[in-house]
């Protein structure tokens, strides 16, 4: 029996507690729904196991098409779902593809207008989670290095790709929704916590109906009625996939840096820099020689860009025995 010392961690919404897996969590969705940060509170039966099927449908999705994220499997209960155990990093990274909430008060958009490409905002989570810039993050040591930093933005974005099309096919608008991401023992950048509709403004694509936490904030109807109507409409099949054709496809424009490894003695960077010593420059003190490829993409997606990219990088771009190289994403 589940005794209350073996909780890891709880919040408003869900409790962390260990498996026989040292390397697992068991997550359990609470049945509680809570706006502004905490001061609307209401228990409501079946929340939980809601969120907790969504979440892993959506998690499905994601790995389906090669997202790496902390989902295991369901647990032994509806409401419960088994996780990788990560680092979180302490950001809670938001996509919106329609102005709605703080950004329609922040900056006067109309609510509900389309933004002309995915805006990604970043707010520190501390008690009243402000909003952070990029350069404050790395100065706060918030991520381990500036290319992690790159990777969660490009995560976010290839996530939001797939959500979008996603709920298009089910009539429904992606407004925006709220992520957050961790490392796994090995370093590598996982996304974690939940994907419910707690954390994403959807909307009825013709109706204009809202599908998520906002009708509990603003008390427009029940939630789990819309919870229940929502994952009905998720677990409809997905309509046909067909080839895209090539004038559908989007473009991505990228550059990929080549610079030989750390390790390596790279005699071309040795040759410039004593180059420059001789031509009186003896205050540079270093110097490391490299390329730049700048590429356009047509892909379906920018998970299959980066794919095409990084495929492109190792095996034709680069020397993988004495080179390194970092993909980069122009907007």
């Amino acid at each position: 029996m589940t005794v209350a010392t073996d909780i890891l961690a709880e919040g408003k919404t869900k409790t962390l507690r260990p498996t026989s897996q040292p390397d697992e969590l068991r997550v359990a969705f609470k049945d509680a729904a809570t706006a502004f940060n905490g001061k609307k509170y209401q228990e409501m039966p079946g929340k939980g196991a809601l969120n907790a099927r969504i979440s892993a449908l959506l998690f499905e999705l994601l790995a389906a098409q090669g997202i790496p994220t902390c989902f295991v499997r369901a647990g032994s209960e509806p409401t419960e779902l088994i996780y990788k155990r990560l680092t979180m990093i302490p950001l809670e990274v938001v996509v919106r593809n329609f102005a709605y909430g703080s950004i329609v008060k922040r900056f006067g958009f109309d609510e509900g207008m389309p933004f002309n490409k995915p805006l990604v905002e970043f707010f520190h989570k501390t008690s009243d989670d402000p909003q952070i810039t990029e350069d404050l993050i790395l100065e706060l040591n918030l991520v381990p290095t500036a290319a992690t930093l790159e990777a969660i933005k490009r995560l976010t974005l290839q996530i939001n790709e797939i959500f979008v099309a996603f709920f298009e096919a089910r009539g429904i608008r992606c407004g925006d929704f709220k992520l957050e991401f961790g490392l796994d023992p090995d370093g590598t950048l996982l996304l974690g916590d939940e994907l419910s509709p707690d954390n994403f403004r959807l909307r009825d694509a013709q109706s204009g109906a809202v599908l998520d936490k906002d009708v509990f904030r603003l008390d427009l109807a029940d939630l789990v009625e819309t919870y229940q109507g929502l994952l009905a409409r998720m677990e409809q099949p997905a309509p046909v996939s067909v080839s895209v054709p090539s004038a559908k496809l989007k473009t991505y424009q990228a550059e990929v840096w080549v610079h030989s490894r750390k390790s390596i003695l790279n005699p071309e960077s040795k040759a410039i820099l004593e180059g420059i010593h001789t031509l009186g420059y003896g205050n540079v003190q270093a110097l490391g020689a490299g390329k730049r490829f700048t590429l356009k993409v047509a892909a379906a997606s920018l998970v299959e860009a980066e794919q095409t990219l990084n495929q492109l990088a190792q095996t034709v771009l680069s020397n993988p025995v004495i080179e390194d190289y970092e993909l980069k994403f122009k907007n």
